[in-house]
Parts: C-alpha cells; structure tokens; sequence
C-alpha cells in the first residue's frame, strides 16, 4: 500500500529499526565527517556562502521543524514557519565555534520532536511553509539537506555519489518540492511562453519531467524513457540539477536536446 498525502509521499520502502528519525544516521555522520575537515571561511557551492552561512541554515531549518512538531505534539497552534532570513540572521551572527557546537544540539532537539509525533500518529499532517506536510517525509527532506549540503562542502567524492544517488531523494524532490524548487527560476523567467516539458534522464531510474507553461511550472515522475531527454546524467548527478546545483564534473550531465532546451532547463532549476 502506498499513502498519498499533502505534500508528501509514504511507501512501503523497509524502514530502519529503532526510532523513526534512524533513517537520517547516515547522511547525519557523512555531513559531520565533511564538516569537521571544512573551515568556517571556506567556500561552498551555494552561492554567496562560506560554511558557516551553510551551519546557521542547518541550525535554523532544525529548531524551526522542531518547533512545528513540539507544538503539534503536545496539542499547542503550529506556529507559522519563519521564511529563512527571519530565522537564519541570528544564528550567522553567533561564532563560529559556538554555532558549530549548536549544530548538534539542533538537530537532537528535531528528532526527538520528529519521533514523539512519528510514535503518536504515523500518518500525522502539520503545516509548514504555507501548505500541510506529511510529518514523515521530514525524516526524508533533512537526509535531501544533509547530503546536498555536504555536497556543497566538500564537492564530488565517492560517499557523495553514494548518497545523492538514492532514488527515494529525487522521488522526495518531485513529489514534496516540485513546486518550491522551480519557484524561484520561474519568477526570474516570467511568460513562459509555449507549454514545454523537459526530461532528465538517468538510467534505470524513472525520468523526471519539469512541465512549465504559462501558469507555472511543476515536477513529475514518468517511466523510463517516457520521452526523448533534455538532458540525461548518473542519478546523483540529476538530483543535483534538480536542486539547482552542478556536479564537480560537468561531462556527467549530456544535453541531447539541444542548448536552447538546456538553458531553458537550467534557467527554471534554479533552486530555492
């Protein structure tokens, strides 16, 4: 059986033993591995930030979960989620050895808060950002964070392909993020113009399909070879594209549709 919810997708994929948020520990240890070899000052690949400004994201999206879920467990109003400035400025504020030692702390907090929700109402739907979540694909949305933002510090490496190559963290992107991740490309690309659909292909793995036209713009999943790709990659190389990012290697991602196509593409994938 699967469970369709708001924004959010369950399946019967096998689930981790011990408490719920288990299904984080590896991308959790891969990203503290990376962290601990990164300076604060260094540079990663969002754009504008060192790793510090990447810490204080982290710090800031994991008390703002926990939040959510402490007032939703314990029967309070959910309060309305920060947009990322409001909550982000005063952790970016704090040192960086302090706001390091938060990073811990933050994350505990939300998975305590995640699997006190999780054990009352597995199927339990909060609001966040404006739409309703499926309080389980929380556990899914922070693995996409921690293994796209050790990406960012650290580049392509072996545990890298290993993690973002998980087919659950593109089927989470498409069915839980669709709309957020081309929100930003399609205001900077106003009057769409001609309906289009973009194909990203990865072997093995169904196609992901950006529908655009003039009233916005979305995420599908398609079977294999269910049109002639815009672009085609390895599935760690795709989800990058996805999330607005470009692998270490550009050669890992082909555009046989054509420039036109890849810029449109690329133009519309531009992240949060």
């Amino acid at each position: 059986m699967a469970y369709g919810g708001p924004m959010g997708t369950r399946t019967d994929q096998p689930q981790p033993a011990g408490p719920p948020s288990a299904g984080m520990d590896r991308e959790t240890d891969a990203f503290f591995a990376a962290l601990e070899q990164t300076a604060p000052e260094a540079c990663c690949t969002c754009l504008g930030w060192t790793a510090h400004e990447l810490v204080a994201h982290l710090v800031a999206v994991a008390i703002e979960v926990a939040l959510n879920l402490e007032a939703y467990g314990e029967g309070r109003p959910v309060p309305a989620t920060r947009g990322f400035e409001e909550r982000e400025a005063p952790w970016r504020a704090n040192d960086a050895a302090r706001l390091r030692r938060e990073l811990p702390g933050a994350l505990g907090r939300m998975r305590t808060a995640l699997d006190a929700v999780l054990r009352a109402d597995p199927d339990a739907v909060v609001p966040w950002t404006g739409r309703q979540m499926v309080v389980a694909t929380f556990v899914t949305h922070l693995r996409s964070e921690l293994a796209l933002h050790r990406f960012d510090l650290v580049g392509d490496d072996e545990e890298a392909m290993v993690l973002l190559a998980q087919p659950e963290l593109t089927a989470h992107a498409v069915s839980v993020l669709g709309r957020p991740l081309l929100a930003r490309g399609s205001a900077a690309n106003p009057g769409l113009g001609e309906p289009v659909r973009l194909t990203l292909a990865a072997p093995g793995e169904p196609d992901v399909v950006v529908v655009a036209d003039a009233t916005g713009a979305n995420l599908e999943l398609a079977g294999t070879g269910a049109g002639e790709p815009t672009v085609t990659s390895d599935p760690a190389a795709r989800l990058l594209v996805i999330w607005g990012r470009r692998p270490g290697d550009p050669r890992r991602v082909r555009a046989p549709g054509g420039a036109a196509m890849l810029g449109r593409l690329q133009g519309l994938l531009a992240g949060y």
